[in-house]
């Protein structure tokens, strides 16, 4: 009996080529350029930050600097308050006119530095003096006749500050004037006393 062969199938001998394996070079790569982008974000949040603080450590000592400066200019102003302010009380100035309308002029030695000044105009006289000698020189002013002007105007006052005698007619000075023209003037030291006395028996010489 004959035996019968078929065909066999052709089996391939084709090559099973290894799959080929990513670069290990890529992947490190790839990881470093993540640390790298990580790393460069820290670096500018961090020197960000420390710009930031930089300039506020910048903003806050100019701030307190310029405090400082404010703090000592109000000193100043506190200081020269202080010295502005202490000039002749209402009470005090009432009774200077008082004294001048009255010609009593007694109550005025108590208010007077030790020692005062009086000046008669013209005469430039009299100088330094004691409370009691000025208080005897204010006679000089009884023959003012009445009524004694202290409300004098700006411009009169200021026409008196302007002229030969301005020395004696500062700002906060107490300048009455007679219906004869005679005028004094009361000028005060930074405790309010009297410090000088100024009188003439004319208002022209001013």
């Amino acid at each position: 009996m004959e035996t019968e062969q078929g065909t066999q199938p052709t089996v391939s001998s084709a090559q099973h080529l290894p799959a080929k394996k990513k670069s290990t070079g890529k992947k490190i790569m790839k990881w470093l350029l993540m640390l790298l982008v990580i790393a460069a974000a820290a670096a500018a949040g961090w020197y960000y930050r420390d710009m930031q603080a930089k300039d506020d450590a910048k903003v806050y000592k100019a701030e307190i600097a310029a405090l400082k400066a404010a703090n000592t200019e109000l000193k100043k102003d506190v200081t020269a308050a202080e010295v502005a302010t202490k000039t002749p009380s209402a009470d005090d100035l009432a009774n200077i006119k008082a004294a001048v309308e009255s010609g009593n002029y007694a109550a005025l030695e108590q208010m007077m530095t030790d020692p005062v000044t009086v000046i008669l105009a013209a005469s430039e006289g009299l100088g330094e003096r004691t409370p009691t000698q000025a208080v005897a020189d204010l006679a000089y002013l009884d023959g003012g006749t009445d009524p004694w002007d202290f409300a004098l105007s700006a411009a009169t006052l200021d026409g008196y500050g302007a002229g030969g005698y301005k020395q004696y007619f500062p700002k906060t000075a107490l300048v009455g004037k007679s219906a004869n023209n005679y005028v004094v003037s009361f000028s005060f030291d930074n405790d309010g006393n009297i410090s000088t006395i100024f009188m003439t028996n004319s208002a022209d010489l001013l």
